[in-house]
């Protein structure tokens, strides 16, 4: 069943209709397909760290089972008018992080952590080498972000047609570097290095807390490796994350009780070439607790409300984040 992209006639927005979705199994479930062991009740592998099958393998990625896009080429209906809807396509993959069922990231070593961001490159340059839209990685952590399976596994989405939430956001980036001939990230990360009191961390990656955040301790990572899009991050970007990443995730653990997150790689566009991309963009990573949720005001206005001021939590982070290292 191929996954459709409809059209919201009142505000324009788009929706994916993906039943297969649906079909996903859950923790409950008897195994875990992402154990050693169990690599036939997944689709076959395409990358396998280490490359050799003489040593069992530490990070594997495959084609995701359940979908959210439907392949190019199928034989979806496109509509217009107040029902528009058009097929949604593009590649959608797994990529487990450890063969270690409870081995989260946060408990990651700087080695093992940058083999999952080196892997994660690697498939988003597999990816991107088609010229799809967008490629967009993910990782959903605990039942209330998504996550259907407590495996730690990330994900890659490659899609076709980019959604207008990341248009606008590359549009706003771009414009700002029309106008001003510097990229956004780089004011905003100025302006955050200047007024201090949302940095988290500055060795290498800046991790601050935005000044519109929209959850309590949304949290930005820039590395600032001159490249545009993950596809092109820099071994010394990958690097540099890897040392961060798991000790903010162990100190927002610490804050916040284990919550559920969702983690996303802004990476930027893939049809266009990356040196051009990075006139305007540098890929960064954005993390969001789950410790709220949509109210009546959110639903009918977007409006989301946040019950905290990032300028108050994030030295809270800090503190925990200097002493999970």
């Amino acid at each position: 069943m191929i996954t459709e992209t409809r059209v919201d006639a009142e505000t324009g927005e788009w929706r994916l209709s993906a039943p297969r979705r649906a079909e996903r199994p859950g923790p409950a479930s008897s195994g875990c397909p992402f154990c050693p062991g169990h690599e036939a009740e997944t689709p076959p592998t395409r990358l396998r760290v280490p490359v050799s099958g003489e040593e069992p393998w530490r990070v594997r990625a495959f084609a995701n089972k359940y979908p959210i896009v439907s392949p190019a080429g199928g034989d979806g209906v496109t509509a217009t008018g107040l029902f528009a809807r058009f097929p949604a396509t593009g590649d959608h993959e797994v990529l487990v992080e450890s063969p270690d069922h409870a081995r989260d990231l946060r408990f990651a070593t700087t080695g093992e952590a940058l083999e999952v961001l080196t892997a994660l490159r690697s498939r988003a340059q597999a990816l991107a080498s088609r010229r799809p839209a967008a490629v967009v990685a993910f990782r959903n952590y605990g039942a209330a972000a998504g996550a259907s399976l407590p495996h730690p596994h990330s994900q890659l989405v490659a899609l076709d047609q980019a959604p207008p939430g990341l248009v606008s956001r590359w549009r706003l980036a771009r414009g700002h570097y029309t106008d001003t001939g510097r990229r956004l990230v780089d004011d905003l990360a100025a302006a955050e290095r200047s007024a201090g009191e949302r940095v988290v961390a500055d060795n290498g990656v800046l991790v601050y807390q935005p000044y519109a955040a929209s959850v309590p301790h949304q949290t930005v990572l820039v590395p600032f490796d001159g490249t545009g899009t993950l596809a092109a991050a820099s071994d010394a970007g990958l690097a540099a994350v890897a040392r961060t990443l798991p000790p903010l995730l162990r100190g927002l653990a610490d804050v916040l009780g284990d919550p559920a997150y969702n983690l996303v790689v802004h990476a930027g566009p893939t049809d266009v070439e990356d040196r051009e991309v990075a006139r305007w963009w540098q890929w960064h990573i954005e993390i969001q607790p789950r410790t709220t949720a949509y109210a009546g005001l959110e639903l009918a206005t977007g409006l989301l409300v946040n019950p905290s001021r990032p300028e108050e939590t994030a030295p809270e982070l800090a503190k925990a984040m200097s002493a999970a290292r």
